[in-house]
């Protein structure tokens, strides 16, 4: 990350407004991969779970919703939230909660949600604190599909208000959460524990957003079994452990995608999903890579791969990842199936994809299980129209 990225989400402990608050001419690469998961996924939430629902409506809740815009023109998270509504008003009802504690961020935030608001879609607006509004939103979805999107810069909400949502929503409608879980608060406050300069803000900042204590033991000693050169471990650990904390005792089952500005840099932020649905890990897995083809496209090809070489593009890059990624997937198929039972690949997202989750592409998917049945390998219990609809089992030929 830029010195000026850091200084920013300094600044944003003490107050966490959305990522695309403040004074953005034009998305950052981070922006393009999180705009591209909301074009994808979004709408087929919204559409799917309320098609069985009467009235057909869904509510999307961003809680920090920045400026809505950027100066440039392009809409930000919140406005392709609207935009989704737009698009499927004429099947389905899809509502906006928004919410920006900035005030001059949120008065561009309402200027855009009047334009929307103009052409039928219901978009309720609050300049405000988005833990305060956690109520208000679930009276609001009522009867209908909720989608929580979660983006702050710098720290978010605390964990028990997160669980709260989950706890009181039930099962059905459904409700889905995508949040950002900054891995740089996390090695930042694991950096100052291990100092013992507690007196800094960012342990003290990292024990609200994990809801305890818990996880300094947890960064602690990854961060020392990694070699305590750097916290990236540690940060991954928590990630993975404050996920698992987040669904305890519900329903949910979550998975946690980390985003980074390149293949081996180290994350950014982690992405965690939560959902009820086998089906939506699968559908927000394949949405996340598409998203992370544009972002990479943003970014440019890798230049940590085959470094001096005169021509390597964006494509080169794509297609090294795409090959590695089908013989990742192989492997996993493979284990997956070793016991002879059959498997719906619906109901083992994680095992299927494994640390390529929302990475590799569902094309790579199919390439991986087509080749596998071909040589013998693997058949089809059952196969689907769709890939995700495979049901398969080691060959017993």
């Amino acid at each position: 990350m830029s010195k000026l990225d850091v200084a920013k989400e300094d600044r944003s402990w003490g107050m966490a407004t959305g990522t695309e608050a403040g004074l953005l001419e034009s998305p950052k690469p981070q922006s393009v991969y999180k705009h591209g998961i909301l074009e994808q996924y979004v709408i087929r939430f919204a559409t799917m779970t309320a098609s069985k629902l009467t009235p057909k409506r869904a509510v999307l809740f961003d809680g920090f919703a920045g400026r809505g815009r950027f100066d440039t023109g392009e809409a930000g998270s919140a406005e392709r939230m609207m935009l989704a509504a737009q698009k499927a008003k004429n099947s389905t009802r899809i509502d906006l909660f928004l919410v920006e504690r900035n005030r001059e961020d949120f008065v561009s935030l309402d200027k855009v949600a009047d334009e929307y608001r103009n052409r039928g879609i219901h978009v309720d607006s609050r300049n405000g604190d988005c833990g305060q509004h956690l109520d208000e939103v679930r009276q609001l979805a009522v009867g209908a599909s909720l989608f929580v999107f979660l983006d702050p810069c710098g720290a978010g909400l605390p964990m028990d208000s997160i669980r709260n949502v989950l706890l009181k929503r039930g099962s059905w409608p459904r409700t889905e959460v995508l949040l950002n879980f900054n891995a740089d608060l996390i090695r930042r406050a694991g950096g100052q524990l291990k100092k013992g300069q507690l007196d800094l803000g960012g342990v003290a900042k990292a024990d609200s957003v994990c809801g305890g204590e818990w996880w300094r033991d947890v960064a602690l000693q990854a961060h020392e079994a990694s070699g305590g050169t750097s916290w990236e471990a540690a940060a991954d650990a928590v990630a993975h452990e404050y996920a698992r904390r987040l669904a305890a005792g519900t329903k949910y089952g979550s998975v946690v995608a980390p985003v980074r500005r390149q293949i081996r840099h180290q994350p950014v932020y982690y992405l965690i999903f939560l959902t009820q649905a086998p089906h939506g890990f699968w559908v927000f897995g394949a949405a996340a890579a598409k998203a992370r083809e544009e972002w990479i496209d943003c970014l440019g090809p890798d230049p940590d791969e085959r470094e001096g070489m005169l021509w390597d593009t964006v494509a080169d890059q794509f297609e090294r990842e795409h090959d590695s990624a089908i013989r990742h997937i192989t492997d996993n198929l493979r284990s997956l199936v070793s016991d002879g039972q059959p498997k719906a690949v619906v109901e083992h997202v994680q095992e299927v994809y494994g640390d390529l989750y929302g990475e590799a592409k569902e094309t790579a998917f199919s390439a991986a299980l087509r080749a596998l049945v071909k040589s013998g390998e693997i058949e089809f219990a059952t196969k689907g129209a769709k890939p995700h609809q495979h049901v398969i089992r080691k060959a017993t030929g």
